[in-house]
């Protein structure tokens, strides 16, 4: 069946992706939200009041949800709050859903519609095995950072907290450079530097270095690629310097940082980057 577009709409425009709660995604989420907080027993409505309890706890805002809701209802509360304050929401509600197992549930499928279908800069995501709001990127970066973090056990999880630190809600630039070279540190040391217990990204670089032959199995004078990739990534943490030098990274730098992590674990996790003459 042929895709229905709107009168004098451009089939082959690709839409802006919007942040926020635009009108015309406000009702679609609103009524998400009320499945969520809002039930019917003995031909009652009766309210998630203690849900939004633990929402209160979590939040530790200036004021009580919970009362809220218990006044006023779900649609009207969703009504009141500010954009941040339902994608906050939104992404808390989700998170509460029963974990990723095969394929997701309805309720996370619905939600994922409305905001793909809204062309948000939302998605709903894998965050360590949950549910939740993540931002939206080209999909094949998305699923091959899945399927690294999948297959690459200790260092996965790590690379996993990475990305969750990098694009969740509340992104945390500093957690999200850390986890990436504790990732890459976790799925290369014991390979470069199995006789150093307290190996670092940068103890890795100087041996490998020192090694001279660490390589891809690429015909190509570039095959030695992952040693500059692994500088960049440990040089570019200001963060580890303190007194004077210390500053935290910014959002770019931290989503480069991570980025370049995901092809460094999956190569030493698989083997694929070995010593090579």
């Amino acid at each position: 069946m042929a895709q229905w577009t709107p009168r004098g709409a451009d089939p082959s425009a690709h839409h802006v992706l919007v942040d926020g709660v635009p009108q015309y995604m406000h009702e679609s989420l609103k009524a998400w939200v009320v499945k969520q907080l809002q039930f019917y027993q003995n031909y009652s409505t009766h309210f998630r009041v203690e849900l939004m309890r633990e929402y209160d706890l979590d939040l530790k805002g200036p004021y009580s949800m919970a009362d809220t809701l218990e006044d006023v209802g779900p649609a009207t509360m969703f009504d009141a709050m500010d954009d941040d304050q339902r994608l906050d929401l939104v992404d808390w509600l989700a998170h509460r859903l029963p974990p990723f197992r095969g394929s997701p549930n309805d309720l996370i499928r619905e939600l994922d519609t409305i905001l793909t279908r809204g062309s948000s800069m939302w998605a709903v995501g894998d965050r360590n095995g949950n549910p939740g709001l993540v931002r939206r990127v080209p999909e094949g970066v998305q699923a091959g950072t899945e399927a690294v973090i999948a297959s690459s056990a200790s260092a996965g999880s790590l690379l996993g907290q990475a990305w969750s630190a990098l694009y969740g809600r509340n992104p945390d630039p500093e957690e999200a450079y850390e986890k990436a070279i504790k990732a890459v540190e976790e799925a290369g040391a014991s390979i470069v530097s199995p006789n150093n217990s307290r190996a670092t990204l940068g103890t890795m670089i100087a041996d490998m270095r020192n090694q001279v032959d660490w390589k891809l199995p690429l015909d190509s004078a570039q095959a030695a690629v992952t040693l500059p990739m692994a500088e960049a990534l440990w040089q570019g943490q200001q963060s580890r310097h303190g007194g004077n030098g210390y500053r935290p990274p910014t959002l770019e730098e931290a989503e480069s940082a991570v980025l370049l992590a995901v092809p460094l674990v999956q190569w030493f996790t698989s083997g694929v980057l070995q010593r090579r003459p």
